[in-house]
């Protein structure tokens, strides 16, 4: 009876190969920890507060997110 109450759905194919690495095992939880450990370094070396780490992290994150954006990463790549 418990059963029925999850929705039974198979997952959509993804035809674009620049992010169907996003649904390999374990990519996301290697993404939680790189972004921690990058918060932890930066709280270590620059010694300063939690809430100052977390900022650089984060604007670290947007530049090289940035840096990665390209025109033909919104392409097929079929």
């Amino acid at each position: 009876m418990m059963a029925d109450l999850y929705v039974k759905a198979t997952p959509s194919a993804d035809l674009n190969r620049n992010t169907e690495w996003f649904t390999y095992p374990g990519v996301w939880t290697t993404y939680i920890f790189i972004v921690f450990f990058s918060w932890l370094i930066v709280l270590s070396v620059f010694g300063c507060d939690p809430g100052t780490a977390w900022t650089i992290v984060n604007l670290a994150h947007f530049v090289w997110t940035g840096l990665q954006m390209t025109p033909s990463m919104y392409q097929s790549a079929y």
